[in-house]
């Protein structure tokens, strides 16, 4: 039988269809000495390795498998979205060398020769029917840079097949796309092959499978998972769905129909336990469960095992307990067991999972300081307790003498050392390490305990007071704030040296009154100085929430177990004076702070205005204008997942490895300012853009009401109210995985305004929106004028001051610390921090 085949157009002149196998994975060592960079031993490895040959024999099946190097690989359809990508990113703990092979056919109405343009992280090769046409061997870490050469396509089908390496340590940003210039798009047809004869059916289910999307990215069991179809889905179908984990284990199914506007129920208030899984749409024919095209669509879907709680709950004692009875039960982390050391739980503690971590640490993975710190602690607390296993004993020894504990020591390995988080947590080990085995020699630099102890606390000393001083590099990190958490907890539980306990104790109490500050209703939807997508698009999945709930008493515990145990387990005292400021909702609370984010004395001025109903946070003027990382700029924050912000997106990736990526960081930082309840963004993009718009996440079901009215967008949540505008106008998503949650703008100037409201000062929801369109705003290129609801008027733009009624409003020079509860200079010796009549003196 012949083989069937999926036709297509270019898409922008791009190739979006493809077979693609791999990647095959091989291990390889890191840079040689201290002096190699990573840069430098990356090509090194890609010309070491590399080999002129195609490696893959015969034409591709559509889901065949086949050998290579002992791996099986499995060729899989890959349909590109909006950035013409093949992606194949991921995060490696170790070096690793990676090939991918992709595969497609042109078939053209007549031979000639054009110009391809392909675009990698990595080295790249060509083949057209069989012939080696290009080679490149660029590393670009971040950002894939494109290259052009001229080939000849013939008078019918030709075999296109790219083959594109990387090398990956830690984040590995790995993407292709090929596109093909000087050619009718009429006069080529790009073809794939398929495993079924109904290729109709199958493009058409491509494209309405797109029109789906779920109401929230993350729920609690036992809720019902509403699954929305477009307004303006094309056709009427009979789909099957399924909720299923990452092993493919069904745990929820069903058939239905879709059709336009239609909202299903896929989840059926079944009691999922708490993890990650998907919503996997597929097509069925007459016979339930039998799938006459193989074709599907995954949603992701995270299920928490508990409730969020909005309103705070209970004591710190009884939350203390809840947190370390809820982690134990989480199966298959280490922190998990840890929480049943705590419990003394001895009877129920799985010894694979701690050797499984021993054995990643010994093999110097990235990350291994996340794991040694907790192993180090359970030692030093529980060591001597008579359910202690006596065969861990040993093995931690081995894997704390051995260890590499700063990157100035010898030997290979893929850890970071240098970034805020890490540098503390590494010191945090050493010193824990040297406590335990003063008189011991380490074999790594051939030096005792005590040495590395006294070096530790060296490095530790400096690190705590120039964050209690002058603030976090990673400022506001609703991802890192954990990890410097978990090292802080165990210096100030478990250092045997008296200032270094003390400093670590003032410096949580600093960045627990931050997130007291900076937090509504448990979501710490302040800006922040590195963040990922998963932790901005929900606060329910925030790596901090969990702390949030113990500290308290609103947030919710999810898979993010490492700072909560650590808290829980810590002889840290929490001030509850802190507490108490969280739970605070003063009718207008205005927050000023300056933090020094560099050694280069950088700095980074963010406000921070809340109330009973929203919180608005920026950055200001930060960088306008220069290559962004994982900076979250500003946000608005209505309820957990009720959060809407804008950024410039390199790509539709929201894997971690890309940063910035769709949602968190920005390709060029935006220039913003904001005044209390009103902010601008303004955007300048570069002429040769990836994408060519910004974008604002704005999540459709997780408000009460949504409008889209006269190039505003509007939404309510409780008594609280948002309206949003771009000088480009507005687009709402209807299809991909922005779907129900994406707003665009396209062009490369443009200007974001945002205007926040509450019924107590505005009325209802109707007279809100009235009042927003009634008011005066101008655009002039990257410059707006705009009267507030509040009556000031206010002017901005890409260059000159922010105005409000025709005075400068300082977007910089802020003292650390300037709201209700503490006003501090910076640097600070020392900070005040009051509510009622209580004062509490934090000392660096």
């Amino acid at each position: 039988m012949a083989t069937p085949y999926l036709e297509y157009e270019l898409r922008d002149g791009y190739v979006h269809n493809w077979l693609v196998a791999g990647p095959l994975k091989s291990d390889v060592d890191g840079p040689t000495s201290p002096e190699q960079s990573e840069h430098a031993r990356k090509l090194e490895i890609a010309e070491a390795r590399y080999d002129a040959d195609l490696q893959v024999a015969g034409t591709p099946d559509y889901n065949g498998a086949f050998e290579i190097e002992d791996q099986t690989l499995t060729w899989q359809y890959v349909r590109c979205l909006d950035d013409h990508f093949v992606h194949r990113s991921t995060f490696s703990h170790t070096w690793r060398y990676l090939r991918t092979w992709a595969y497609t056919e042109l078939d053209c109405f007549e031979g000639q020769e054009v110009t391809f343009v392909l675009t990698t992280n990595g080295p790249a090769d060509v083949w057209i029917n069989g012939e080696h046409v290009h080679r490149h061997a660029h590393f670009h870490h971040q950002m894939p840079a494109s290259v052009a050469f001229k080939a000849t396509l013939k008078d019918d089908v030709n075999e296109i097949v790219v083959r594109f390496e990387e090398v990956a340590a830690r984040e590995c940003p790995y993407v292709m796309a090929l596109e093909v210039q000087d050619i009718d798009p009429l006069d080529v047809t790009v073809r794939v092959p398929s495993n079924t004869e109904r290729t109709v059916r199958h493009m058409m289910l491509e494209r309405v499978f797109e029109q789906a999307c779920i109401e929230s990215v993350a729920n609690y069991r036992g809720k019902v998972v509403n699954l929305h179809w477009a307004d303006d889905l094309e056709t009427r179908f009979n789909y099957h769905y399924s909720i299923q984990d990452a092993r493919e284990r069904l745990y929820v199914s069903g058939q239905t129909e879709a059709q336009p506007e239609a909202v299903n129920d896929v989840g059926h208030g079944f009691r999922i336990w708490q993890g990650e899984y998907a919503v996997t749409l597929r097509p069925v024919s007459e016979e339930y469960y039998a799938y006459d095209v193989r074709y599907q669509r995954d949603l992701p879907l995270t299920i928490l095992d508990n409730a969020y709680a909005e309103e705070p709950y209970g004591t710190y004692e009884e939350r203390h307990h809840e947190a370390l009875e809820y982690a134990a039960t989480q199966e298959g982390d280490l922190y998990a067991e840890i929480a049943k050391f705590e419990l003394r739980q001895w009877d129920e503690i799985d010894l694979d999972v701690i050797e499984g971590a021993i054995a990643r640490i010994n093999r110097r993975g990235d990350c291994s300081d996340f794991d040694l710190v907790g192993l180090l602690g359970v030692l030093i607390r529980y060591g001597d307790e008579d359910g202690f296993p006596e065969s861990l004993k040993s093995q931690l020894k081995d894997c704390a003498l051995n260890f590499k504990y700063w990157h100035d020591e010898p030997g290979s390995d893929a850890m970071c050392y240098t970034t805020e988080n890490h540098s503390i947590l590494f010191h945090t080990c050493e010193i824990l390490a040297g406590q335990l085995y003063p008189d011991e020699v380490f074999t790594n630099v051939e030096e005792a305990g005590s040495w590395h102890r006294e070096k530790g606390e060296r490095l530790a000393r400096a690190w705590l007071k120039t964050r209690g001083k002058t603030g976090f590099w990673e400022w506001d990190s609703n991802c890192y704030f954990e990890e410097d958490l978990l090292a802080l907890s165990h210096l100030a539980g478990l250092a045997e040296t008296e200032d270094i306990m003390e400093l670590a104790a003032v410096v949580i109490d600093k960045m627990l009154f931050t997130m007291a500050v900076n937090s509504y209703k448990g979501a710490f939807g302040s800006t922040h100085g590195r963040t990922y997508s998963r932790l901005i698009k929900s606060a329910k999945k925030e790596s901090t929430s969990g702390i949030s709930r113990l500290m308290f008493g609103m947030g919710v515990y999810n898979q993010n177990l490492r700072g909560l145990v650590s808290m829980a387990c810590s002889e840290y005292e929490f001030p509850l004076l802190i507490g108490d400021i969280a739970r605070h909702m003063p009718e207008a609370m205005w927050d000023q702070e300056r933090h020094v984010i560099s050694e280069d004395g950088d700095e980074v001025n963010k406000v921070t205005f809340k109330t009973p109903d929203f919180m608005l946070a920026s950055a200001q003027d930060f960088r306008a204008g220069e290559p962004g990382y994982q900076q979250h700029i500003w946000q608005a924050t209505m309820g957990p997942d009720a959060v809407v912000f804008v950024t410039h997106p390199p790509n539709v990736s929201e894997e971690g490895a890309h940063r910035p990526n769709f949602w968190h960081g920005n390709v060029i930082l935006p220039r913003v300012a904001q005044w209390k309840d009103v902010l601008f963004a303004v955007h300048r993009l570069p002429e040769d853009d990836w994408m060519g718009f910004t974008h604002a996440h704005f999540p459709t079901y997780s408000f009460d009401e949504t409008v889209m009215e006269d190039g505003w967008a509007f939404a309510r949540k409780g008594d609280g109210y948002l309206a949003l505008t771009a000088a480009q106008g507005l687009e709402a998503v209807k299809r991909g995985p922005g779907a129900c949650r994406e707003l665009r703008s396209y062009g490369q100037e443009n200007v974001w305004v945002c205007q926040m409201g509450r019924a107590a000062l505005d009325g209802d929801f109707e007279t809100f929106q009235r009042k927003v369109k009634a008011v005066p705003l101008s655009f002039d290129g990257t410059s707006v004028a705009y009267t507030s609801l509040r009556g000031d008027a206010f002017t901005f733009g890409w260059e000159g001051p922010l105005t409000r009624n025709d005075v400068d409003v300082p977007l910089a020079g802020f003292r650390h610390y300037e709201n209700p509860y503490c006003v501090a200079e910076l640097p600070a010796e020392e900070m005040d921090i009051q509510f009622g009549e209580y004062v509490m003196r934090l000392q660096f």
